[in-house]
């Protein structure tokens, strides 16, 4: 029924869509071209924010340390560090921070740099098994954009990197923990969130160890560029039960209606689980 219910959903979209759902207590899968391959727009910025949280964990990168923002990874798009006073000068924790919360594509120009380049990032991708997932240029470089080099994920990988750190198993449980605070921070609700029960980035509980009764906190990435709206997390609920969901679109006739449909698959998802699987109460 599950299936069904989201198909209605999907078929009512003009556009390509790959869903990757887990239960991480059953290991029941739901896939929907799980390797087909779809431009990350800002998810992309999971894996970069983990390999900061890495080579940091390593004592190749001070969180600590003051950076100062070259001027051409200062782009517009997402984030507010454009709008602030250049003398700005973030940590590097505040870079990988803002890159996560409000998608920041200066902060993740920056980060690019500081971790190695785009190569780098490639490199941990493939490390991590992430074979879908590739960083070409910087955001906001439509000249490189131009000249064919995209950056590209899947639904499957985003599953895998959300499954290593939903079980504490990227690098180690701190680093994981590191980077799953930082999504459960996301101020862009509007799609996996949003017709489901999840409490606000900004309540204290959402960093509890456990889920209160009749609430789900998400831990999550929005991603969207012209035609593509992505959002993939992870999701705690009472009982300390886990799933993870990633949902990616492209060729949409409609950026809104690919939002409101990620919205409603994550709530069809939700039910389901209450429903075959009782919260307590």
């Amino acid at each position: 029924m599950i299936k069904e219910k989201i198909a209605d959903v999907i078929n009512q979209l003009e556009g390509s869509v790959g869903l990757y759902f887990e239960d991480l207590d059953t290991g029941e899968t739901i896939t929907i071209n799980e390797s087909m391959s779809f431009p990350a727009a800002s998810i992309i910025k999971i894996p970069l924010v983990s390999l900061v949280l890495k080579q940091a964990s390593q004592g190749q990168l001070d969180l600590h340390a003051q950076i100062t923002m070259a001027d051409d990874n200062r782009v517009g798009g997402a984030g507010v560090i454009t709008l602030l006073d250049k003398c700005f000068r973030p940590t590097v924790r505040d870079l990988a921070l803002l890159a996560i919360v409000l998608s920041d594509n200066a902060a993740t120009n920056q980060l690019i740099d500081l971790v190695g380049g785009v190569d780098a990032v490639k490199a941990h991708c493939s490390e991590l098994g992430m074979l879908g997932t590739e960083l070409q240029r910087k955001l906001m470089d439509y000249d490189a954009k131009e000249a064919g080099l995209d950056n590209i994920t899947t639904p499957g990988d985003m599953g895998l990197i959300l499954k290593l750190l939903a079980k504490g198993e990227f690098y180690s449980q701190e680093v994981s923990q590191q980077l799953v605070d930082m999504l459960k921070a996301q101020q862009l609700n509007l799609k996996l969130p949003y017709f489901i029960p999840a409490l606000e980035p900004d309540d204290p509980s959402v960093y509890n160890k456990k889920v209160s009764p009749g609430t789900v906190v998400v831990a999550h990435k929005t991603g969207e560029i012209d035609g593509a709206q992505h959002d993939v997390g992870i999701f705690y609920l009472p009982g300390d039960r886990k799933y993870v969901l990633a949902v990616l679109t492209s060729d949409l006739s409609s950026d809104k209606a690919g939002a409101y449909a990620i919205a409603k698959i994550s709530e069809i998802i939700y039910d389901r689980m209450k429903a075959v699987y009782p919260l307590p109460t």
